[in-house]
């Protein structure tokens, strides 16, 4: 058998070529699997988790998971609400604090563990300030204070009255010693003279049930939550802890006109993130609850419940934080509160 020997110079060609396809290959091969990195990391990759910490059934979860399934639709992943009630809201806020600052463990809170329980709780496990990242602020909305319809008295003034002739005899309800109802009821007792005993559950469902039992007199929540059990005869309003009366209840006179201008305020959600959440989340985060939150249904819940659709930026949502807490601090001190 004859064998063709190859020029030098022509193997050198051939083996230089099969060098530049193999660089080449490799190139594709890296150029193809780029995208396919890029998109394993990309966020959201898989469910994301909300955690609130209240039970399910109050006004507080209700708006979480409407939020939840608008945020779904536009990050396109499900945002999965969460309910770890307890300890007014600390122990959901325990656990995202904890979780990997990676986007896929949230905070819907209420003031209660961010202003509240700092200023009341001892041993809290985290700082709310250092610990959390805020993304924004969802919403808020006035109490409206309700009593049970048997309860003697049928405004604010009356109430007062009712509780000076009998002091320590009537108990109103609060989701805790750490929530703004609790404050509101107690900075009520200060500045009119009365004495009011608190009795603490652990969410609104069971509290209002409790109420319409007779169990309790009277508490605050939101007008969500309290209207329509006003509407079917289960409750009946004393007033709305607001500037100005209600458009879906015009009837209801606000605390400042029974005397009471400091009684103004209420409940407001908001969302946070454990901190070291990369920034980028957290501006796709505010991004898409600001989409949501801009949407027909989540207009018209909030409208019924008469909470303000805020949406604001993460160093606006951190400046209202630190507002509240300069705020209910000075009321703590001025009842003589320490944390216990």
């Amino acid at each position: 058998m004859t064998r063709i020997a190859l020029p030098r110079q022509t193997f050198s060609r051939r083996l230089a070529l099969g060098r530049l396809l193999a660089l080449i290959g490799i190139g594709a091969g890296a150029l193809a699997a780029a995208p396919c990195a890029a998109a394993a990391d990309a966020w959201p990759a898989r469910p994301i988790r909300l955690l609130l910490g209240y039970p399910p059934g109050g006004g507080t979860d209700t708006v979480a998971r409407l939020l939840a399934l608008q945020l779904s639709k536009v990050l396109g992943q499900q945002v999965v609400v969460e309910n770890r009630p307890g300890a007014s809201g600390t122990i959901a806020t325990q656990q995202v604090v904890r979780s990997a600052p990676d986007g896929y463990t949230l905070l819907f809170s209420t003031a209660s563990p961010l202003t509240g329980a700092p200023l009341t709780m001892k041993g809290l496990q985290y700082d709310p300030v250092n610990d959390l990242t805020p993304i924004t602020l969802v919403g808020n909305g006035p109490f409206m204070l309700v009593a049970h319809p048997a309860f003697a008295p049928n405004t604010l003034g009356e109430l007062v009255e009712y509780a000076r002739a009998h002091p320590g005899q009537v108990n109103y309800a609060s989701p805790g010693n750490s929530t703004a109802n609790y404050f509101f009821c107690e900075l009520l007792n200060m500045d009119a003279g009365i004495q009011t005993t608190a009795v603490a559950y652990r969410g609104s469902a069971a509290l209002l049930n409790d109420l319409m039992g007779g169990q309790v007199q009277y508490t605050l929540d939101t007008p969500g939550t309290t209207l329509p059990l006003i509407r079917q005869g289960k409750l009946k309003a004393l007033a709305v802890l607001d500037e100005k009366r209600l458009e879906q209840a015009p009837d209801i006179p606000t605390a400042k006109e029974a005397g009471f201008p400091q009684l103004v305020g209420g409940s407001w959600y908001g969302i946070l993130a454990p901190q070291g959440t990369p920034a980028d989340i957290i501006d796709t985060l505010y991004r898409a609850t600001r989409t949501s939150l801009d949407t027909p249904e989540m207009r018209a819940v909030m409208a019924e419940r008469d909470v303000q659709i805020r949406g604001t930026t993460p160093a606006e949502f951190a400046q209202f934080i630190g507002a509240e807490y300069a705020r209910w601090k000075q009321v703590t001190e001025r009842l003589g509160v320490t944390p216990q």
